[in-house]
C-alpha cells in the first residue's frame, strides 16, 4: 500500500508534512486498529525523517550561501514560512 512508499523525492516537503499532519489527525481519532495505528506510526516516523533531512539539507545549503569571502558563515537568523 502507499505505507510502503519510497519517499526519495516522490514528494514535496509540504506534501509530506500534510501527510504527516493527515496521520496525527488519524491517530488522534482513535478510530484505527492496533495494526493500522502502527502502520500509520511507521508511515509518520518516515515522513518525519524525510521532512528533517529537507530541513537538514535546506539550512546547510542557507549556510554555504552566507559565508563571507574568508569562508566564515555570516550570522544571520532563517526563518522557514509556514
Amino acid at each position: 500500500g502507499y505505507l510502503k512508499m519510497n519517499l526519495n523525492n516522490e514528494l514535496s516537503f509540504e506534501k509530506a508534512l500534510q501527510e504527516l499532519k493527515d496521520i496525527v489527525d488519524r491517530m488522534e481519532s482513535k478510530d484505527l486498529t492496533l495494526e493500522e495505528s502502527f502502520e500509520n506510526f511507521k508511515r509518520g516516523v518516515e515522513l518525519y525523517k524525510y521532512c528533517f533531512d529537507i530541513l537538514n539539507k535546506v539550512e546547510g545549503d542557507v549556510k554555504v550561501l552566507l559565508k563571507d569571502d574568508k569562508g566564515n558563515i555570516l550570522e544571520n537568523d532563517f526563518y522557514l514560512e509556514d
